[in-house]
């Protein structure tokens, strides 16, 4: 069968706690083979929790900083493999307390030259290397080869000297380094060069995208672009950061249906807090007006309740009490399209063909531009519903505690059951 592998764009701690639930809950029942994980985050605390709850590290972007990713000591090598066309960084901090590490550049100046540096451990958290001299340097002309994952081993001798090869090849040994009580090792790409850690085993991984960048999702969808050999028998799940409950039971459901019904580009999940399925839902009775008019919105986007925390609000509450926790649609499948919103969606892996999506709006170029560009239609799958907690206009009066909370007791229930 195609593995199935879920991507989320992680962004916030306290709204992604619940969904981290049922992810697990879902990769214990073999529904879900892989998570990834992509840090969007735009704070540090963000950050820190992100880097601590999941792991480990696969993929980071040529402006992202540095990640832990293993140890050396005397007689424990370091070894990676290492897909990156210039500018390894690898930093080598020792563990005898002191104030400064070392830093290798393997690649460094366009691939043509590597060098060691000594720099304090503040400059673990920028990129500013100007006035800093190389304790050494020599000519690698060529050392990174672009073809092929790079294999790095660091060694550190029982002296405490350190050691470099770069794919079989002795590239320096620095006798008057003391490594001798070890040293924890981190790495970053740079200077134009992204980096993707090989041999990353573990079915929860982390890919960190390039700071600060107002529209980052492209990165996810270029990274997996850009491997299609090794992703296109899979089939992909997205979801937002902010799903507070998923339907488990009807997930293998979803999953099928999309795997069988290859002329949709995208398939959307029946989402509780999304203005094209609340009005489908209210078309069908599953929402009373009482709880409020559910407009179509223009063009599938935007609307009165993409605007309205007191909407939002509302028909969370609504959701919250009904028994089934399910809204069905007027049909089992509803074809769309206009735009919609992607907070839980799927495609198929051989799709990645047309989805190097350029930097901009993901949503618009996922359910309009490439629908309309391949001639194919996308759908919302009545039958698996999930909740999305909010969108940006929706934050200021949010009930997010009350929420948080009982969507917390809902999963709870849940999983238990």
């Amino acid at each position: 069968m195609a593995p199935v592998i879920l991507v989320t764009f992680a962004g916030r701690q306290k709204r992604m706690e619940i969904l981290t639930r049922y992810i697990h809950s879902a990769m214990d029942a073999g529904i879900i083979d892989e998570w990834h994980v992509w840090d969007f985050t735009r704070s540090q605390e963000d950050h820190e929790w992100v880097t601590r709850e999941f792991g480990p590290v696969r993929f980071m972007g040529s402006d992202a900083p540095y990640q832990s990713k293993g140890s050396v000591a005397p007689n424990q090598p370091l070894r990676l493999s290492a897909t990156i066309t210039n500018d390894l960084h690898i930093a080598i901090i020792p563990n005898d307390g002191g104030d400064d590490y070392f830093e290798l550049v393997i690649g460094g100046w366009n691939n043509s030259h590597s060098a060691l540096r000594k720099l304090p451990r503040s400059a673990l958290t920028h990129f500013d290397r100007d006035g800093v001299p190389a304790l050494w340097m020599r000519a690698t002309p060529g050392i990174l080869s672009p073809g092929t994952p790079n294999q790095i081993v660091l060694n550190v001798d029982a002296a405490g000297a350190p050691s470099l090869h770069v794919n079989n090849v002795a590239i320096g040994s620095w006798s008057e380094l003391d490594i001798s009580a070890g040293a924890s090792i981190m790495v970053r790409g740079g200077w134009g060069a992204s980096l993707e850690l090989g041999n990353v085993r573990s079915r929860i991984q982390r890919l960190v995208g390039n700071p600060n960048e107002h529209m980052p999702y492209w990165q996810a969808y270029h990274f997996y672009a850009s491997r299609l050999q090794a992703f296109s028998d899979s089939i992909f799940l997205k979801c937002d950061d902010d799903i507070v409950y998923m339907d488990l039971e009807k997930l293998s459901d979803f999953i099928e249906f999309r795997r069988t019904n290859p002329k949709y580009v995208i398939v959307s999940a029946n989402v509780v807090n999304n203005g094209v399925c609340a009005h489908w839902q209210q078309l069908a009775g599953s929402i009373p007006e009482a709880v409020g008019h559910f407009e179509r919105p223009p063009g599938g986007f935007g609307g009165s309740l993409w605007q309205s925390a007191e909407r939002a609000n509302e028909l969370h509450d609504y959701f919250l009490q009904t028994n089934s926790k399910h809204l069905p649609l007027p049909s089992k499948v509803i074809e769309w399209k206009e735009r919609q919103s992607i907070n839980f969606i799927a495609w198929l892996g051989k799709d990645l063909v047309h989805m190097a999506l350029p930097k901009g709006d993901d949503e618009r170029a996922l359910t309009v531009d490439l629908p309309e560009l391949l001639d194919r239609p996308t759908a919302i799958y009545s039958d698996f519903t999930v909740s999305h907690l909010s969108f940006g206009p929706q934050e200021q009066g949010l009930a997010l505690d009350h929420l948080i909370g009982a969507y917390d007791e809902l999963m709870r229930s849940s999983i238990a059951a």
